[in-house]
């Protein structure tokens, strides 16, 4: 199925070169992580025995350049480099042993994405876009941390190697005067097939033989925000 996608979205790209109204353009875009319990992308709450674990996201952002190529008068192929930082804090609860901590730590990563892009135009210079694709994404490492109050407390969080492979989906609006560029707002949903790495919790001697793990899914919805430089 992921092969079929970026075989279709490289041969609508083949087709927009061969175009006479083709064109390219250069943007840049910001795009804030929102907390979307509909796509599984807030809180996870698992328990072990006596011990509760809570992991929630923080506030997270990716930002990147975006090229444009313009395939006819609806219809346009998007790639780019994004850089994201997700964060995230996992808390520990245990009332027999009076354990209540946290740990907070960041989740690094590099998306390569290509997504077919068609728009409507609204009025004189507003286009309303949907967009769909795909992503390869890499993360940069495994991470560890430590508790805020008690170093005994630790988790490793052990990425996904190779990278992962995600869905991606997309509705904006867009106000276009030509002479000053192109200026975007919409919403995105970032959704991997697969959970992308494994939390490990620990404490003393819980967990030592790391059987117990929360997934760590991937799943996210930004707010996204774009500027594309007039020609």
């Amino acid at each position: 199925m992921k092969g079929k996608l970026i075989f279709a979205l490289v041969f609508l790209l083949a087709l927009g070169v061969k175009s006479q109204v083709t064109r390219t353009t250069f943007g840049v875009q910001y795009k804030p992580i929102i907390p979307a319990a509909y796509f599984n992308s807030t809180e996870i709450i698992k328990n072990s025995g006596s011990y509760d674990f809570n992991l929630k996201p923080k506030y997270s952002n990716s930002f990147g350049m975006v090229i444009r190529h313009k395939i006819n008068a609806t219809f346009s192929i998007e790639s780019g480099l994004n850089y994201t930082q997700r964060n995230f804090k996992l808390a520990i609860k245990n009332s027999k042993l009076n354990l209540d901590d946290v740990t907070d730590f960041g989740m690094r990563s590099y998306e390569l994405p290509i997504q077919l892009l068609a728009y409507v135009q609204a009025s004189e210079y507003w286009y309303v876009n949907v967009t769909f694709g795909i992503s390869h994404n890499i993360l940069a490492s495994n991470i560890f941390s430590s508790g805020e109050e008690n170093q005994n407390y630790f988790q490793n969080t052990l990425r996904k190697s190779g990278g992962y492979q995600a869905l991606l989906a997309n509705i904006g609006m867009e106000y276009r005067p030509e002479e000053k560029g192109y200026y975007y707002f919409g919403t995105s949903l970032h959704r991997p097939w697969k959970a992308i790495g494994r939390v490990f919790p620990e404490y003393d001697d819980f967990n030592k033989d790391k059987e117990f793990s929360l997934d760590l899914l991937g799943n996210f919805v930004t707010l996204d925000f774009r500027y594309f430089f007039a020609e």
